[in-house]
């Protein structure tokens, strides 16, 4: 039986096979290809999205009695509240202590097409949407409040009765899935063209990765994240904060889209606005480095960036891929699964919320990936210098695989660096404790092209009094027989490596904001991460139910949610994420494969009504309302 460390280093390799597999040549060149040709074909509809896009969220052109459950401002914030969270703190970290400056330069890029791809996958969930009059067994009875206020959607006929069961997310329902049925499987099957197996088969297979995508980069990330910073920052039990999460999220999904629209409506502008005020007023006391921070973002995508303190080199094709996957994760922008909420929304006009969606991509990756970015580049945060060097690897004798004995290292001794800089010194003592929540890295291989090989391992002694400063302390000592790394880095390890703390995503996002307003990053990122995790869990709970009514009917959502609702409590409980990492970053990759054959496919259905759509609305046919209703 293998031990927990190489059960863990075997599911890595595994998820890590899977993420290169998917994430390959083939699909960059298809999302980049698809993003640029959907841009050009459109005229650049990202200036449509940008001007009329903001009238339509601001309610301008609602019609209480059009179909749906929520408005575009309550679709758009259901959609934000999935794409604009850890992507935006821990994921823009990784692209960056990853990929290096450039990889920003490559979110940009799919941030931008972004705008484009979200425009037409959820104009085509609107457009295909299947509306069946089945009623949703999950849903809650409907009260006298509820009844009345759906009078509207029952236009010619008798309200619903009070106690009656909610038919609404029975009556709406979308994203690629349906519009690859409506559109290509039924055409196809009705006229006897056997096509449309292979089309039932892409849709079936979006379905089952959204799902999964749902359990992993939709809940059990979200919720490692949740749990792991709440335990290192203010010391709560993984446990108790599993068991607290997992009941509100209950909470919030049992009541469906509207109750998810209704919450995210509140929760992501103020989430926003508490990390943007943050993040602006990093970026204001370093005002006269943006240009050149943003000069480097440039220059990094199209030039290697050598290996400076704790960032470790890297190749332009590395910077190139981690921009576009992170980007892609961020704001999922061909992934598809915006298009499921933006299919709920109130109104008759595809193309309408279609122009509202693309609002997503610009707020998520164009503002607020880029003030994180600035954020970690001019705090020095992505490239801070190593705490020391390895002075000495103690090793005992062990059996081997063979039954012969071996050496094997049980000890290592750190040198600490007295010349740390003096901005990092508090923070390098705050984590610099001994047990086994902290931990130390060492870089044990890097090859250029190459992402870097690491042993990571929890402190066991400090030689030298951590009160009289960081000048005072002289050696660590590593206890490398707990590490969780895999016996192949461990072999690895030698003399004179640097080593690190072992900070990133969120950790290092808050890392960056303490190295410039001190203690503000523990608590910000901390507040920031529970609200971000939270939101988008409810978010993707709902894709993910969407998926498994597709697939099983709508008998399977209440299950479904139970089973969601487990898999929060399992993943805040792990203590390693980078399998889940590479899992949530494979079936992201699976869904843009299935999602952007069928936007091909379907884009001159796009073009045809948003042609229709911007001459009725430049040649004012369409009446503008002056407020919100």
């Amino acid at each position: 039986m293998l031990a927990a460390a190489e059960f863990s280093a075997v599911l890595e390799q595994i998820t890590s096979t899977m993420f290169n597999w998917v994430w390959s040549t083939p699909l960059f060149l298809l999302l980049l290809g698809c993003g640029l040709a959907f841009s050009l074909v459109s005229k650049f509809v990202q200036w449509r999205i940008l001007t009329h896009g903001y009238a339509c969220i601001r309610g301008h052109y609602d019609k209480p009695g059009d179909t749906g459950h929520i408005n575009h401002f309550q679709a758009l914030c259901a959609a934000l509240s999935a794409t604009v969270g850890l992507g935006n703190i821990a994921g823009v970290a990784v692209a960056v202590s990853v990929g290096g400056p450039g990889a920003i330069f490559w979110m940009w890029v799919i941030g931008l097409f972004g705008m484009a791809l979200k425009f037409m996958e959820c104009t085509l969930a609107v457009m295909f949407r299947d509306v069946p009059d089945v009623p949703d067994p999950s849903a809650p009875a409907l009260t006298r409040k509820d009844a009345e206020e759906r009078t509207l959607e029952y236009e010619g006929g008798a309200p619903p009765e009070h106690g009656a069961r909610e038919r609404g997310r029975g009556e709406v329902r979308g994203g690629p899935m349906w519009y690859i049925q409506k559109a290509l499987v039924d055409p196809l099957r009705s006229r006897g063209n056997h096509f449309w197996i292979l089309f039932k088969i892409l849709a079936v297979f979006f379905a089952i990765a959204t799902m999964l995508n749902s359990f992993g980069g939709g809940n059990m990330f979200q919720g490692w994240n949740v749990s792991d910073t709440l335990e290192r920052n203010f010391h709560v039990p993984k446990l108790l904060s599993s068991i607290v999460v997992a009941a509100l999220v209950s909470l919030v999904i049992i009541g469906g889209i509207k109750r998810i629209g209704t919450v995210a409506s509140k929760l992501v502008p103020f989430m926003c606005v508490i990390y943007v005020l943050g993040a602006l007023y990093v970026i204001g006391t370093h005002l006269d480095q943006v240009p050149t921070y943003l000069a480097m973002i440039v220059k990094h995508a199209f030039t290697p960036v050598a290996e400076t303190g704790g960032f470790i080199g890297i190749t332009v094709l590395l910077a190139f891929r981690h921009g576009l996957v992170r980007a892609c994760f961020s704001n999922e922008a061909g992934e598809g699964s915006a298009a499921i909420a933006h299919a709920a929304a109130k109104t008759e006009e595809p193309i309408r919320e279609g122009v509202v969606a693309g609002i997503g991509p610009f707020v998520d990756t164009l503002v607020i990936c880029t003030l994180s970015a600035l954020v970690l580049l001019m705090s020095g945060a992505w490239n801070r210098p190593a705490i020391g060097t390895v002075r000495e690897l103690v090793t005992a004798t062990a059996p081997g695989e063979q039954g012969e004995q071996v050496q094997v290292v049980e000890k290592i001794i750190v040198q600490c660096d007295s010349a740390v800089p003096a901005k990092y010194h508090h923070l390098y003592l705050d984590a610099v404790q001994i047990g086994d929540d902290n931990e130390l890295v060492v870089n044990v291989e890097h090859e250029q092209g190459k992402e870097a090989k690491t042993f990571e391992c929890p402190i066991e002694a400090i030689d030298g009094n951590p009160e009289e400063g960081w000048a005072a302390l002289r050696t660590i000592t590593l206890d490398a027989s707990q590490s969780k790394s895999g016996q192949n880095e461990r072999n690895k390890l030698a003399v004179g490596q640097p080593v690190h703390l072992n900070i990133t995503g969120a950790k290092l996002t808050g890392f960056a904001f303490d190295l410039t307003i001190p203690g503000f990053g523990k608590y910000m990122v901390t507040l920031a991460v529970c609200l971000f995790a939270f939101s988008t869990m409810i978010s993707w709970s709902y894709y993910g139910e969407k998926g498994a009514e597709y697939l099983l009917g709508p008998r399977a959502i209440l299950p479904y949610k139970f089973i969601f609702v487990i898999f929060v409590i399992f993943g805040m409980m792990l203590d390693r994420f980078e399998y889940v990492y590479n899992f949530s970053d494979a079936t992201t990759g699976l869904m843009v494969l299935c999602n952007l054959p069928a936007l091909l496919i379907l884009s001159p259905y796009v073009l045809r009504a948003g042609k229709d759509y911007f001459r009725r609305l430049d040649t004012g046919q369409m009446p503008r309302r002056d407020r919100r209703s």
